[in-house]
């Protein structure tokens, strides 16, 4: 159409379209590269991506022509009916971030504006004042534009992120299943997970907490706060948790994990990741013999994971060595227990544990003495001294407080 004849339009929102249309028609490979140009200099995300120059003209192009072509209210080709999700879809697999990628769409509607008005500049249009309010056609065909690119862009980083985090859970599932010490399944989980073939890593499993529950994030938070490299697995019935302990002791990460408290939770140290499957076997070791929930390391509980990992062996001892305490009365029975557990849990003084329970050291002493008798144990003999401690620790775990009456 001829300046003439656009400037004889009276509707200012079809003068907008005829103007577009002409763009479209005459000026889109000059727009492409002022818009290449000026993003390359605008944005610096671009200059260290992957997107070559030809990648970024020809989306760049495929866009401007898609926002033209709305504005000026033609019908869109199916070659380029997807052209702005598919910018988002290329773009998020390239991990560009999608702010610099808005920024890119912003560069879209300034290059289409300028080029709009400097047309109806030379026709003589701009005088109009309705011409410039019209212009906002221009700017709704570029925000429909980024809308179906955002979604895509979005849309694609979930379907990624689930990909990535199968990958990551295949490589964990064969770490601790059938490739536990395959140095090839090692150096793939050391891949997919982030983590360190040869470091330290402690390893916390945590019974029946909900999938994606807030514990875990507040756990996740906490091992960054720290720059610990970390990951967690999810089964079917345990969250499993990874993480890189570098020269860190066990004892200074754990607290971190606090959050996991409200379970049943195991932890121990492995060697290596070629050591994860086993470390994950006795962390589950210590869950037995847990009575409630808890964050406990097997470094701190040997024997109550020994014990428990037999239940109806550690029954049987229990059985064997405390019968005749648990035939007594319940007030004398409950009074031996409590002598003997705080004297198995001190160094072995009378006189703290008589502190600690508020008793007389005679009483204290009376009640070991009675322990002896009716056990035929001496806790002076180290091979007597262990029996009782494992009997007294399978007690005190799941089964051994039902038997012993909470």
């Amino acid at each position: 159409m001829t300046s003439a004849r656009l400037d004889a339009v009276s509707d200012p929102q079809q003068a907008i379209r005829l103007v577009a249309g002409r763009l479209l028609d005459t000026q889109l490979d000059v727009l492409v590269d002022r818009a290449v140009e000026r993003l390359r200099a605008d944005e610096p995300e671009y200059a260290t991506s992957e997107v070559s120059r030809a990648d970024l003209v020809n989306m760049m192009r495929r866009t401007l022509a898609l926002a033209l072509t709305r504005a000026a209210g033609r019908p869109i080709p199916h070659t380029i009916v997807d052209a702005a999700a598919e910018a988002g879809r290329v773009r998020a697999r390239q991990r560009l971030p999608l702010p610099a990628l808005l920024h890119a769409f912003r560069i879209d509607l300034r290059i289409l504006w300028e080029a709009v008005i400097d047309e109806g500049r030379t026709i003589g249009l701009t005088a109009n004042e309705s011409f410039v309010e019209s212009s906002v056609l221009l700017w709704e065909a570029v925000e429909r534009n980024t809308a179906e690119m955002v979604d895509a862009y979005r849309s694609t980083e979930h379907d990624m992120a689930l990909h990535l985090d199968e990958l990551r859970h295949a490589a964990f599932e064969h770490l601790i299943g059938p490739g536990e010490g395959d140095p090839a399944a090692v150096r793939d989980a050391a891949k997919r997970l982030d983590l360190a073939t040869e470091s330290r890593i402690l390893v916390v499993v945590a019974e029946d907490v909900p999938h994606r529950h807030e514990a875990s994030r507040m756990a996740a938070t906490r091992l960054r706060s720290l720059g610990l490299p970390h990951y967690q697995g999810w089964r079917p019935d345990e969250l499993c948790v990874l993480a890189q302990l570098g020269d860190r002791p066990a004892e200074d990460v754990l607290p971190t994990l606090h959050s996991l408290g409200a379970w049943r939770c195991g932890a121990t140290v492995a060697d290596g990741l070629a050591k994860v499957g086993q470390a994950v076997r006795l962390a589950r070791s210590v869950i037995r013999a847990l009575p409630g929930p808890g964050l406990r390391l097997l470094g701190s509980s040997w024997m109550a994971a020994i014990v428990n990992a037999d239940s109806e062996l550690g029954g049987a001892l229990a059985h064997e060595v405390l019968g005749g305490l648990l035939a007594l009365p319940e007030h004398e029975r409950a009074a031996m227990f409590e002598t003997l557990e705080t004297y198995l849990d001190s160094d072995g003084s009378v006189l703290e544990v008589a502190a600690k329970i508020y008793r007389h050291r005679n009483t204290v002493r009376n009640r070991l003495q009675a322990v002896e008798r009716i056990t035929g144990l001496s806790l002076s003999r180290p091979r007597d001294l262990a029996t009782l401690t494992l009997a007294m620790e399978w007690l005190r775990g799941p089964a051994g407080r039902e038997l012993r009456g909470g």
